[in-house]
């Protein structure tokens, strides 16, 4: 009897253990990064050419950084020099990064006489590579603004992969073509978009077009709009360009947000940062203001959510001189992003402060 007791209270044990730990929830694991603002280089020691893009957590866990590239020679406004193209870096910790990874070859016919080579914006160049993942489609979608005069001046391209390739899904159409730009000029052309999609997984465009700021609702598939543009014009007028450029919705604590540079500047070194706010994703917005004046000398580029509760905001940070050039006729393969998590004091934005760096905590 002996022996069996106390083999049975062996077995009790084991048991309570066992249920001990079913009902014990484990930590989740915590990936602490450390950012540090200033030229970054990939895990080779090559400097990082991309700009103006997304920074994506994809569902494997690591980050991609989506941008355009200038290190072919592509130069602002020459003609003579080729289109470079969209890439992207990936990094398990955002600071160890690999790659680059051409979305495109856009050394083809196609994309240099589409981004090169038309007639009234020969030289403009194709830019502000955005992208996201479509949920039903599986697909990653990306939008690249395209020079023209004519409206719905964009392309979609769509991969299964995070690196790519892309291919050309679609030319969307936004019905956007008789809107003027700010000062009644029919003659305008679309400029920087941002994507966003919201907690029901519809998808929103955001753009400027000749200053004036609009939003369209997109289709399922992300590649077109779904309806007609709202024209936003509830901010103020700022030198030296009429209206605002390189908008970006995101969302916090239920509230919706776009960031946009004010004012409009093309690779200006120190523009503001101004915020729209909304209770829902496609408005009526509100204005709220500038939270920084200079956007840690340069311009505002995107709001990308990296983690549940963590928006990353990021700005431009152009050069000029040396090989950069002299504006309008500028390489930018050198200029790098500043990079700072989003405050907020109640609902409205804080004031960007400028980090040189800071900590993150992602589960």
């Amino acid at each position: 009897m002996g022996v069996r007791r106390t083999v049975l209270l062996g077995l009790i044990s084991l048991v309570a253990v066992c249920l001990s730990a079913v009902g014990t929830i484990a930590p989740a694991s915590v990936l602490k990064i450390v950012v540090e603002n200033g030229a970054r280089f990939t895990a080779a020691g090559n400097r990082i050419d991309v700009h103006s893009g997304t920074i994506l957590h994809g569902r494997d866990g690591l980050f991609y950084w989506y941008g355009e590239t200038y290190s072919c020679g592509f130069h602002w406004t020459d003609p003579a020099t080729p289109y470079c193209g969209a890439q992207v870096y990936r990094s398990s910790d955002m600071t160890h990064w690999q790659g680059p990874w051409s979305l495109f070859d856009a050394s083809t016919p196609l994309w240099q006489d589409l981004c090169m080579h038309q007639a009234e914006l020969a030289g403009n160049g194709c830019f502000r590579p955005k992208v996201v993942y479509n949920v039903a489609t599986r697909l990653y979608v990306l939008w690249l603004n395209t020079p023209g005069f004519n409206g719905n001046g964009y392309r979609v391209l769509t991969s299964r992969q995070p690196t790519g390739p892309f291919a050309l899904a679609a030319k969307p159409d936004l019905e956007d073509e008789d809107i003027p730009d700010w000062h009644g000029d029919h003659h305008t052309q679309d400029g920087d978009e941002g994507l966003f999609v919201d907690e029901q997984g519809v998808g929103w465009l955001v753009w400027n077009r000749g200053g004036r700021l609009l939003q369209e609702r997109l289709n399922s598939s992300y590649t077109s709009g779904d309806g007609v543009p709202t024209v936003i014009m509830n901010y103020p007028q700022r030198q030296p360009f009429a209206g605002v450029e390189s908008p970006s919705e995101f969302m916090h604590d239920g509230w919706y947000y776009i960031a946009m540079s004010l004012p409009r500047c093309p690779y200006c070194v120190a523009t503001g940062t101004a915020i729209e706010q909304a209770a829902s994703p496609g408005g009526p917005w509100t204005y709220q203001g500038t939270v920084t004046e200079k956007s840690c000398g340069g311009q505002p580029n995107e709001v990308d959510q990296i983690a549940p509760g963590i928006l990353l905001w990021s700005s431009d940070q152009w050069v000029r001189g040396g090989t950069a050039g002299v504006w309008p006729r500028l390489n930018e393969t050198r200029a790098t992003q500043a990079w700072e998590t989003l405050r907020f004091n109640g609902l409205e934005v804080a004031p960007i402060t400028c980090a040189n760096r800071f900590a993150l905590s992602i589960k």
